[in-house]
């Protein structure tokens, strides 16, 4: 306790300055118990711990991992890139040392964004592989029918040069009549399964390449962070030109 005693005061201006000085004094007593006011300190570990930010009693934007606080009820709003908005509060104790844990959730945009560009990437895998199965397996029906028509037609070239050659009767008719034909006819066959198969698969190679130059060039959606937009509108003050921006500390 500190006690101020004072003897005597005089008349005049000498009692009025001796009251202002008392009255100085007094208030000079009273203010250093509050400059020397106790904090307490607060350590947040918020998920995701390398990009959220924070804003401090509706005031001040910080990033900070720990603060030395006031006693009593702070107001803390968190945010993180593709995270939701959470309002929170923590209560401070002068001289202690408390800890504050908070995950943050994803936002409702950007759960509905992915879901987007999963719907996105997904048609594009069915507009892109489906004509390029299709390519495969005609390329392959294609080389196929032409293997099975270079044989038939190797196979009516061998006849062909083996009925000269032939001095059985019975096995010149039977090359003639029979072997032949079957061979030509085989040929005929193996040669439109060819010219089928081969247009077949041009088409198909013709629209895979359409559908890869048609989604290449649709737009991949994009994310627009909402909550961001909410959150840096949360420290806008209102001022002479119609409003300003409220200065934060970023750590």
């Amino acid at each position: 306790m500190i006690k101020i005693a004072c003897s005597s005061f005089r008349t005049g201006p000498a009692r009025m300055l001796s009251v202002a000085g008392l009255l100085a004094l007094m208030s000079v007593v009273l203010a250093l118990p509050a400059s020397g006011q106790q904090q307490g300190r607060v350590r947040l570990f918020i998920d995701p711990g390398d990009s959220y930010a924070f804003i401090l009693d509706g005031k001040y934007r910080m990033q900070e991992r720990e603060l030395s606080l006031t006693p009593g009820r702070h107001t803390l709003t968190f945010w993180a890139p593709r995270r939701a908005i959470v309002d929170t509060a923590v209560q401070v104790v002068a001289d202690s040392l408390s800890t504050f844990m908070l995950q943050l959730p994803w936002s409702a945009g950007w759960v509905a964004h992915t879901q987007e560009l999963k719907r996105h990437r997904g048609k594009r895998f069915l507009t892109r592989s489906l004509p390029a199965l299709a390519t495969l397996g005609l390329g392959i029906w294609a080389g196929t029918a032409f293997v099975d028509h270079r044989n038939a037609y190797n196979e009516l070239n061998d006849l062909e040069d083996s009925y000269s050659s032939l001095g059985v009767p019975r096995e010149i008719t039977s090359l003639k009549e029979e072997r032949i034909p079957a061979a030509q006819d085989e040929l005929a066959r193996t040669r439109t399964t060819f010219l089928v198969s081969t247009g077949l698969f041009v088409a198909a190679a013709a629209g895979t390449w359409y559908a890869f130059r048609k989604t290449a060039r649709e737009p991949v959606p994009v994310f627009e962070d909402k909550e961001k937009v909410r959150f840096d509108g949360l420290v806008w003050l209102p001022g002479a030109q119609g409003g300003t921006w409220a200065a934060g500390i970023t750590v």
